[in-house]
Protein backbone atom coordinates (compact mmCIF):
# COMPACT_ATOMS: atom_id res chain seq x y z
CA UNK A 1 0.00 0.00 0.00
CA UNK A 2 1.45 3.32 -1.11
CA UNK A 3 1.58 6.37 1.51
CA UNK A 4 -0.79 8.81 0.55
CA UNK A 5 0.19 12.55 0.06
CA UNK A 6 -0.69 14.32 3.96
CA UNK A 7 -0.76 10.94 5.79
CA UNK A 8 1.31 9.64 8.01
CA UNK A 9 1.56 5.61 8.61
CA UNK A 10 1.22 4.80 11.77
CA UNK A 11 4.50 3.01 13.50
CA UNK A 12 3.18 0.25 15.85
CA UNK A 13 5.04 -0.11 18.54
CA UNK A 14 6.49 -3.79 19.82
CA UNK A 15 4.83 -3.97 23.33
CA UNK A 16 6.39 -5.28 25.95
CA UNK A 17 5.54 -8.11 28.69
CA UNK A 18 7.19 -8.52 31.61
CA UNK A 19 10.79 -10.26 31.60
CA UNK A 20 11.70 -13.64 33.42
CA UNK A 21 13.90 -11.69 35.88
CA UNK A 22 10.90 -9.43 36.91
CA UNK A 23 8.80 -11.84 37.14
CA UNK A 24 10.56 -13.33 40.10
CA UNK A 25 11.88 -10.37 41.45
CA UNK A 26 7.95 -9.85 42.04
CA UNK A 27 6.90 -13.63 42.79
CA UNK A 28 9.56 -13.42 45.68
CA UNK A 29 8.32 -10.21 47.39
CA UNK A 30 5.08 -11.39 47.13
CA UNK A 31 6.30 -14.41 48.81
CA UNK A 32 7.89 -12.38 51.35
CA UNK A 33 4.64 -10.34 52.36
CA UNK A 34 2.47 -13.36 52.51
CA UNK A 35 5.21 -15.08 55.01
CA UNK A 36 4.48 -11.85 57.27
CA UNK A 37 1.07 -11.75 56.88
CA UNK A 38 0.46 -15.28 57.59
CA UNK A 39 3.08 -15.01 60.61
CA UNK A 40 1.09 -11.61 62.00
CA UNK A 41 -2.13 -13.74 61.65
CA UNK A 42 -0.46 -16.95 63.72
CA UNK A 43 0.36 -14.11 66.40
CA UNK A 44 -2.78 -12.45 66.58
CA UNK A 45 -4.90 -16.19 66.60
CA UNK A 46 -2.46 -16.87 69.60
CA UNK A 47 -3.11 -13.87 71.60
CA UNK A 48 -6.77 -14.05 71.03
CA UNK A 49 -6.73 -17.63 71.99
CA UNK A 50 -4.79 -16.86 74.83
CA UNK A 51 -7.24 -13.85 76.09
CA UNK A 52 -10.45 -15.91 75.77
CA UNK A 53 -8.82 -18.42 77.98
CA UNK A 54 -8.00 -16.00 80.59
CA UNK A 55 -11.45 -14.38 80.46
CA UNK A 56 -13.07 -17.63 80.96
CA UNK A 57 -10.76 -17.94 83.96
CA UNK A 58 -11.24 -14.71 85.42
CA UNK A 59 -15.46 -15.33 84.80
CA UNK A 60 -14.86 -18.44 86.75
CA UNK A 61 -13.03 -17.11 89.72
CA UNK A 62 -15.73 -14.45 89.57
CA UNK A 63 -18.06 -16.85 89.53
CA UNK A 64 -16.81 -18.59 92.25
CA UNK A 65 -15.88 -15.45 94.12
CA UNK A 66 -19.74 -14.75 94.65
CA UNK A 67 -20.12 -18.41 95.35
CA UNK A 68 -18.18 -17.95 98.85
CA UNK A 69 -19.86 -14.57 99.24
CA UNK A 70 -23.18 -15.75 99.30
CA UNK A 71 -21.87 -18.73 101.84
CA UNK A 72 -20.17 -16.37 103.87
CA UNK A 73 -23.48 -13.99 104.44
CA UNK A 74 -25.72 -16.68 104.82
CA UNK A 75 -23.56 -18.06 107.73
CA UNK A 76 -22.55 -21.80 105.65
CA UNK A 77 -19.16 -21.28 104.96
CA UNK A 78 -18.65 -24.79 106.06
CA UNK A 79 -20.31 -25.68 102.56
CA UNK A 80 -16.98 -24.21 101.06
CA UNK A 81 -15.23 -27.47 100.71
CA UNK A 82 -17.62 -28.96 98.35
CA UNK A 83 -16.99 -26.48 95.99
CA UNK A 84 -14.09 -28.23 95.70
CA UNK A 85 -15.62 -30.86 94.03
CA UNK A 86 -18.15 -28.92 92.13
CA UNK A 87 -17.41 -28.80 88.36
CA UNK A 88 -16.63 -24.66 87.69
CA UNK A 89 -18.40 -24.81 84.85
CA UNK A 90 -21.77 -25.13 86.65
CA UNK A 91 -21.34 -21.98 88.60
CA UNK A 92 -21.78 -19.67 85.00
CA UNK A 93 -25.14 -18.99 84.06
CA UNK A 94 -24.02 -19.21 80.17
CA UNK A 95 -21.59 -21.78 79.41
CA UNK A 96 -18.89 -21.01 76.47
CA UNK A 97 -19.59 -22.42 73.14
CA UNK A 98 -16.57 -24.78 73.38
CA UNK A 99 -17.65 -26.53 76.35
CA UNK A 100 -17.72 -30.09 75.80
CA UNK A 101 -19.30 -31.26 79.09
CA UNK A 102 -18.36 -33.27 82.12
CA UNK A 103 -16.49 -36.69 80.96
CA UNK A 104 -15.22 -39.96 83.51
CA UNK A 105 -11.68 -41.20 82.37
CA UNK A 106 -12.44 -40.11 78.49
CA UNK A 107 -11.89 -37.49 76.55
CA UNK A 108 -14.72 -35.32 74.26
CA UNK A 109 -14.83 -37.23 70.58
CA UNK A 110 -13.87 -35.01 67.62
CA UNK A 111 -11.44 -32.69 67.67
CA UNK A 112 -10.79 -31.17 71.07
CA UNK A 113 -8.85 -28.66 70.89
CA UNK A 114 -9.63 -25.46 71.77
CA UNK A 115 -12.10 -27.02 73.99
CA UNK A 116 -12.90 -27.26 77.44
CA UNK A 117 -14.35 -30.18 79.35
CA UNK A 118 -14.17 -31.26 83.47
CA UNK A 119 -12.44 -34.36 84.11
CA UNK A 120 -14.75 -35.92 87.18
CA UNK A 121 -11.99 -38.33 87.68
CA UNK A 122 -9.46 -35.89 88.63
CA UNK A 123 -12.15 -32.99 89.19
CA UNK A 124 -10.46 -30.58 87.03
CA UNK A 125 -11.16 -28.43 84.39
CA UNK A 126 -9.45 -28.94 80.86
CA UNK A 127 -8.70 -26.91 78.29
CA UNK A 128 -7.22 -28.11 75.49
CA UNK A 129 -4.34 -25.26 73.37
CA UNK A 130 -5.45 -25.09 69.74
CA UNK A 131 -2.80 -22.83 68.42
CA UNK A 132 0.23 -24.90 69.33
CA UNK A 133 1.64 -28.03 67.88
CA UNK A 134 1.53 -31.53 69.97
CA UNK A 135 4.32 -33.06 71.78
CA UNK A 136 6.58 -35.76 71.55
CA UNK A 137 3.59 -38.52 71.99
CA UNK A 138 1.06 -36.63 69.37
CA UNK A 139 -1.41 -35.14 72.53
CA UNK A 140 -2.14 -31.43 72.41
CA UNK A 141 -0.62 -29.34 75.75
CA UNK A 142 -3.28 -28.46 77.95
CA UNK A 143 -3.82 -26.31 80.75
CA UNK A 144 -5.47 -27.79 83.84
CA UNK A 145 -7.41 -25.69 86.57
CA UNK A 146 -8.40 -27.09 90.10
CA UNK A 147 -10.91 -25.82 92.82
CA UNK A 148 -8.53 -25.52 96.22
CA UNK A 149 -9.50 -24.24 99.75
CA UNK A 150 -7.58 -21.64 101.48
CA UNK A 151 -7.44 -22.54 105.12
CA UNK A 152 -6.55 -20.18 108.21
CA UNK A 153 -2.60 -20.64 108.60
CA UNK A 154 -3.61 -21.54 112.21
CA UNK A 155 -6.06 -23.71 113.83
CA UNK A 156 -8.96 -21.99 115.46
CA UNK A 157 -12.34 -23.37 117.14
CA UNK A 158 -14.89 -22.51 114.44
CA UNK A 159 -18.66 -23.16 113.97
CA UNK A 160 -18.33 -24.09 110.63
CA UNK A 161 -17.14 -27.42 109.64
CA UNK A 162 -12.96 -27.38 109.21
CA UNK A 163 -10.82 -29.03 107.35
CA UNK A 164 -8.17 -30.76 108.60
CA UNK A 165 -8.80 -28.71 112.07
CA UNK A 166 -8.60 -25.27 109.92
CA UNK A 167 -11.16 -22.71 109.25
CA UNK A 168 -11.79 -22.09 105.41
CA UNK A 169 -10.72 -18.75 104.69
CA UNK A 170 -11.89 -18.87 100.78
CA UNK A 171 -11.59 -20.89 97.68
CA UNK A 172 -9.70 -20.42 94.12
CA UNK A 173 -9.57 -21.09 91.17
CA UNK A 174 -6.05 -22.35 90.39
CA UNK A 175 -3.85 -23.88 87.46
CA UNK A 176 -2.23 -27.04 88.27
CA UNK A 177 -0.47 -28.09 84.86
CA UNK A 178 1.41 -24.99 83.62
CA UNK A 179 1.44 -23.97 80.16
CA UNK A 180 3.63 -21.09 78.48
CA UNK A 181 2.24 -19.55 75.28
CA UNK A 182 4.19 -18.42 72.92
Amino acid sequence: MQNLPGFRTKCVDRQRGFTLLELMVVACVVAVLATVLLNRVRFYQKAAEKTAVEQTVGVLQSALQLRVASLILSNRLGEAADLAQQNPMLWLAQKPNNYAGEYFDQLPEGDVSGRWYFDLKERTLVYFVHNAAKDEEGALPQLRFKTNLLLAASSFPVAERPVSGKAIEGVVLEQIVPYVWD
